[in-house]
């Protein structure tokens, strides 16, 4: 099998990586020539960075970027909530915490890990045209002028648009991208904000006007404003680059601290559209990323968003791959498309309530949320809440094709107090979690189905026994991307049978190929 990836940013790496990882040949071209440096998309969720740990990717993004576990709110410059996560129990994770970083970072760190697995990113090629002929896809490659500015001809297998808001592959399946645009004028820099205040969250709310103010990594915050006044004409792509004076203004109406903007790195204005494909694949071509869902940045989960699409499909290609029925990738949708529709759902609302210009919605959202949010956040079970859902670790599939009434997120432990239960997920198989005295279970698992399959026997371990869903000895699956498929209750093996056989269709045949 052979697998065309079209666009390379982190959701078309994450792909590569793990079609590398699983030994699935594949392609990945992007029509720019190399890279941008722009920060771009800053927020590295938790469940993003155990997806990347075994890549060897995660712990180096936390070493370069800067986390935080708090937040402030002020509205019309009174402080409104305190908001803090390290008094949540979170640690059923090794990444507690929001993480900031540098899209560029977090690109340059894929770019490495692809490049030891041996996968390389050809540059300045773009897809023109791709027809699905049933049994594969025929595409038209166009190389750029310094590489002859030819046309190519090429067929594969399958074909995933990972090429943003804009995708040809989205265009060539004739998937619709329902939705629309915000009339607000939406500003960013990347600045240096001199003032006396903790390096954490800010939300800023005024008269018509607010301000969101994020950590970055060399001393320097995101600001990300909304002006409240439709955006000036041209300002549908990259339009005229605000000034720093501008910045300066907005803050200085909703922020009430004392500052000064210094080196500014990136300021940028933008216009933004929340849409969302009706399925993301039509026979051999798949979306994933931002060519599946745009919104707004509201929550920092995009990004996110499109590392796990393509997490969960790059385990399924790899599955087909190896003999299981191209059936098997309609879970894909089936598992990614509501999550993608919720993540609409949450930020359109977000952001329609922050960046309203009716005078009555910004009076009750003013009055309201000094009250209501302060409520709502009150005890450390609520904050939890809303940290697992802003993190993703609350993401699950339960009710899927595949996991019926499993399919929740694989939670961490500290088994022997010591070693991290994740670990044991590090290489691209599925994984039997064995909880008691079934070693021997293990074994024939093992011999059963690989090289599938891998494992780990936790002899005693309350805490991870519970997280599992187990109430004492027996067994979780977990899936090549940190989900359970199926647990049981006693070392019965056949609903192991049940899963690889009935459920992804992996004949014994197969299993050793």
């Amino acid at each position: 099998m052979n697998v065309l990836i079209v666009g390379a940013g982190p959701t078309g790496l994450s792909l590569a990586i793990e079609l590398a990882r699983h030994g699935v040949p594949f392609r990945l071209i992007d029509r720019a020539t190399e890279r941008s440096d722009r920060s771009r998309a800053l927020v590295v969720q938790p469940r993003s960075l155990e997806l990347m740990r075994p890549w060897g990717v995660a712990d180096k993004l936390v070493a370069c970027g800067e986390r935080t576990v708090a937040a402030q709110m002020y509205v019309e410059k009174r402080l409104g909530v305190t908001v803090g996560f390290d008094d949540i129990g979170v640690d059923d994770t090794p990444y507690p915490f929001l993480l900031f970083v540098s899209q560029a970072v977090t690109e340059k760190l894929c770019d490495e890990a692809l490049a030891k697995l041996g996968g390389t990113i050809e540059r300045g090629v773009e897809l023109v045209s791709a027809r699905d002929d049933g049994d594969e896809v025929a595409v038209v490659l166009r190389h750029a002028r310094g590489q002859g500015d030819r046309l190519e001809p090429a067929r594969f297998d399958f074909v995933v648009g990972c090429d943003g808001a804009h995708s040809a592959v989205r265009h060539a399946a004739g998937l619709e991208f329902a939705g629309a645009q915000y009339e607000q004028d939406f500003v960013l820099a990347d600045v240096a904000i001199r003032w006396n205040a903790p390096r954490q969250i800010y939300f800023f709310f005024g008269k018509g006007k607010n301000a969101v103010v994020l950590p970055l990594a060399d001393g320097l915050s995101r600001i990300i404003g909304l002006t409240g006044q439709p955006a000036p004409d041209g300002a549908a792509g990259v339009a005229e680059e605000p000034s720093l004076e501008e910045f300066a203004r907005l803050l200085a109406e909703v922020c009430p601290f004392v500052f000064e903007l210094q080196r500014p790195r990136w300021l940028a204005r933008f216009r933004l559209h929340h849409r969302g494909v009706s399925r993301y694949r039509a026979g051999r071509l798949l979306v994933a990323g931002d060519a599946a869902h745009i919104h707004s940045p509201a929550g920092g989960q995009g990004m996110n968003t499109g590392i796990q699409d393509a997490c969960n499909l790059g385990w399924k290609l790899a599955m087909v791959a190896r003999g299981a029925p191209a059936r098997l990738l309609d879970s894909y949708d089936e598992e990614r498309r509501p999550v993608g529709r919720r993540l609409l759902q949450y930020t359109d609302r977000l952001f329609s309530l922050a960046a309203s210009s009716s005078p009555m919605v910004i009076w009750l959202r003013n009055k309201l949320v000094p009250v209501v949010a302060p409520r709502a956040l009150a005890t450390p079970a609520r904050r939890k809440i809303a940290f697992r859902f802003i993190s993703q670790l609350g993401i699950r599939y339960s009710g899927s094709s595949l996991v019926g009434d499993a399919g929740e997120r694989a939670p961490d432990a500290l088994v022997d107090g010591v070693n991290h239960l994740v670990d044991a997920y590090n290489h691209p198989k599925h994984h039997l979690v064995v909880f008691g005295d079934g070693a021997e279970l293990l074994r024939t698992a093992i011999a059963r189905y690989a090289p599938l399959l891998d494992g780990v026997v936790v002899t005693d371990d309350a805490t991870a026994r519970r997280r599992y869903g187990l109430a004492g000895d027996g067994w979780a699956l977990v899936r090549p991307d940190q989900y359970i498929a199926v647990r049981a209750q006693s070392f019965d093996d056949g609903p192991l049978d049940a899963y690889f056989g009935a459920t992804i269709g992996i004949s014994s045949s197969k299993r050793s190929m």
